[in-house]
């Protein structure tokens, strides 16, 4: 079943978003072990008006638990979103230097996971579906998003669905590569 996340669903989600976004996890939230970095996602996905916000969430629940997640926001607000985020980071006296992930007047896929014991049957097809139909609805030009350089199955899952490179980054130390869909 696809629905909108809950607050309720931050301590299920936090190890889906830090299995997909490894290393961005301690840049974003300032955190010095897998533990603490878990504890911290759950605390941003409670939290309205910030990138890794319950608002910007859908997710794949079987049975009781959520199996997958997509976590997309415009990119029109990407640098408002962090804000919050940042202001953490100034707290902790970490650096709070984001690295620009999009921009412009896009749907940004920031996450998309699914849980390992439930890969292959489709649900991260399912989910992209969704974003493509969140695009449409919000009249953006594109969707995009950034994969690793060596996760060679997600790219190859996104050219399938016809999305193309744009660009190669580096966020939070690592390349990527940013693609996009076109929408119109």
């Amino acid at each position: 079943m696809l629905r909108k996340a809950t607050p309720k669903d931050a301590q299920h989600l936090a190890p889906l978003l830090y299995d997909a976004i490894h290393e961005i996890a301690y840049s974003l939230t300032g955190a010095s072990s897998k533990q603490e970095a878990l504890l911290l996602l759950a605390h941003w996905i409670e939290k309205p008006a910030n990138r890794l916000s319950y608002e910007n969430i859908w997710v794949e629940q079987q049975g009781l638990l959520p199996v997958g997640l997509l976590v997309s926001y415009t990119g029109n607000k990407a640098m408002q979103l962090d804000l919050p985020l940042q202001q953490a980071l100034r707290k902790l006296n970490k650096s709070d230097a984001l690295d620009v992930e999009t921009e412009g007047n896009v749907l940004y896929i920031d996450t998309l996971s699914v849980h390992p014991d439930y890969g292959g049957q489709g649900i991260g097809t399912t989910l992209l579906q969704k974003a493509f139909e969140e695009a449409k609805r919000r009249e953006v030009e594109a969707v995009t998003l950034n994969v690793d350089l060596t996760n060679v199955r997600a790219r190859k899952l996104y050219e399938r669905l016809g999305f193309e490179e744009l660009s190669v980054r580096t966020i939070s130390g690592a390349a990527f590569a940013y693609m996009g869909k076109n929408m119109l």
